[in-house]
């Protein structure tokens, strides 16, 4: 069995957290050290085992049910942004326009992370009792995927709460789907793809959310997924909520700035279409934005974006959420953070309309985004009057567009009724010329799509056989009738010091939400550029595989 430990990353940045304690605080439940005793006088504490070798256990207490306002909403400026910490006013989810519709009652959100505190007096309240599992060694099996020590990661804990934490109970914070159900899998623990699958695909027919903040390592080089995980996420897509489909989101990664060029005191930028596990038809790919708009340092691109939702920037300014202890951090930070509150958007669609498919809600995301930003150049237009951009996707996920839109919406169908077309392989086998006195040159090749039954593009997998000493010298992109383009790789310097450390281009699947709404049938165009002095190569196989209605 392989181990996804070595791909694997929680999307988040290494900004210190700070603990925001609420004094006084009367909650439903308590999380503490073992030996914790109950004075209150009421019902018998109950216990739970974190598991062998833990220093943490937890004890549920009967206390009063608390309502009003809740603290902090006023420092959740990704759900109401008035400049409070020197943002854009109105830079948020417009979540609140949202919230007189819906707060995501009936939606199950299931998340995938290390350790979640689901005895959080702010998660607890929203938690399916019985149905979390815990995947770590020492607690396998429990419903408890509580974390083990101290010093655990509080980032499933922090997730949790941006999707669903309980509003109205005079505590805390708010989620953005504040009265959905809490599922939590700790798969993250031992991060074996065989975990992971089950994770993605268990209670299927139940969850209508898997929430994903990871993926695989920020270096520049290619990351293929697991055969066990694509499996899961295909079974998913098809058999999920009884034929409707899971919906799978995750983090876009942090990769805008994971190295510095020595040489040129450049950013090297990642790119989403490297990580396997997320640039595949099926996935809500998420990235983020500061709390003025912008694409923080860390943004990573990718023409497998779907939307964008805030986070931190280039100042100081975090998300604030959840935490261990039942208590709250103000500095959450990456598509960590971005990626649960997407999550808590689909689940506010989800409760307005609850026959949504896995195909409607990525249309919907994409139909309802905000324009952010609305002066960068990479702002492109894309079919049906919409906009993409490399780096935002369609824009910043909007609640109140988003719940309007889902409310009568006619579905287009399922995976069972997606139609697929799949061009023939193109052998170019043509060189790559190498960089000559500072330039490069662009190699292309053209394939034909005809008679191909889609008119409104949903989904393009593109696949390239490239022979080359250094693949990150290689820049790609494919052009499409609309003579829209999808940058799909750009040229960079990957981690690691042997050979070709960015992984060779053997068929790889890059994916493109680019062009969506488009028309199939026509000239498609790929171009390969070697960017860099030294090596050369060749272009030597591509092939297309559309999907839409």
């Amino acid at each position: 069995m392989s181990r996804a430990g070595v791909l694997l990353l929680l999307m988040r940045l290494g900004a210190a957290r700070r603990a925001i304690v609420l004094p006084g605080l009367i909650a439903l439940i308590a999380a503490c050290l073992a030996g914790c005793s109950n004075d209150s006088g009421s019902a018998q504490p109950i216990t739970i085992s974190a598991g062998s070798n833990c220093d943490l256990s937890y004890t549920l207490t009967q206390s009063p049910v608390l309502t009003g306002p809740d603290p902090l909403l006023s420092d959740q400026w990704h759900l109401i942004n008035t400049g409070q910490n020197g943002g854009t006013t109105g830079e948020d989810l417009r979540a609140t326009g949202a919230w007189s519709v819906t707060r995501g009652s009936g939606v199950r959100v299931a998340v995938i992370d290390d350790a979640i505190e689901v005895t959080h007096p702010d998660l607890y309240p929203n938690l399916v009792q019985g149905a979390s599992r815990s995947y770590r060694n020492g607690n396998r099996g429990s419903i408890w995927p509580v974390p083990c020590i101290k010093a655990e990661d509080e980032h499933g804990t922090a997730v949790a709460g941006l999707v669903l934490a309980r509003d109205d109970n005079a505590i805390g914070v708010v989620g953005v789907a504040s009265r959905a159900s809490l599922v939590a899998y700790d798969a993250l623990s031992t991060s074996y793809d065989i975990d992971i699958a089950d994770a993605l695909t268990r209670d299927s027919e139940l969850n209508s959310i898997y929430q994903n903040s990871w993926g695989s390592p920020d270096d520049g080089s290619l990351h293929p997924p697991d055969t066990v995980f694509t499996a899961a996420i295909t079974s998913g897509l098809l058999t999920g909520r009884q034929g409707k489909g899971s919906i799978y989101v995750f983090a876009g990664g942090n990769g805008g700035c994971y190295l510095i060029d020595a040489d040129t005191g450049k950013c090297q930028v990642d790119n989403s279409n490297f990580d396997g596990y997320i640039n595949q038809r099926g996935i809500v790919t998420v990235c983020a934005v500061d709390d003025k708009g912008m694409s923080p340092w860390y943004g990573e691109p990718g023409a497998t974006l779907t939307v964008c939702a805030p986070s931190s920037g280039s100042k100081p300014v975090g998300v604030t959420t959840t935490t261990l202890n039942g208590t709250y951090a103000s500095s959450f930070s990456g598509t960590s953070a971005s990626t649960p509150m997407v999550s808590g958007v689909i689940a506010l669609m989800l409760s307005v309309n609850p026959t949504l498919t896995w195909r409607d809600v990525r249309i919907i995301l994409a139909r309802s985004a905000r324009r952010n930003d609305p002066t960068d150049s990479g702002w492109l237009p894309a079919a049906g009057g919409l906009h993409f951009n490399h780096k935002y996707g369609f824009g910043v996920a909007n609640a109140q567009a988003a719940v309007a839109l889902a409310s009568s919406w006619s579905s287009v169908g399922g995976s069972a009724s997606m139609k697929t077309c799949e061009s023939p392989l193109r052998t170019p086998n043509l060189p790559l010329p190498d960089v000559t006195d500072g330039i490069s040159t662009p190699v292309s090749d053209s394939l034909s799509i005809a008679g191909c039954a889609i008119t409104s593009i949903e989904f393009v997998e593109i696949f390239l056989t490239a022979s080359h000493a250094y693949s990150g010298d290689l820049k790609v992109s494919v052009s499409s009738p609309a003579a829209a383009v999808s940058q799909l790789a750009n040229a960079r310097i990957c981690k690691g010091s042997s050979g070709d450390a960015c992984g060779a281009y053997n068929n790889w699947r890059f994916g493109s939400m680019r062009h969506l709404g488009e028309a199939a049938n026509g000239n498609w165009t790929m171009t390969v550029t070697d960017m860099g002095a030294g090596d050369t190569g060749r272009f030597d196989a591509w092939s297309l595989k559309i999907y839409g209605r």
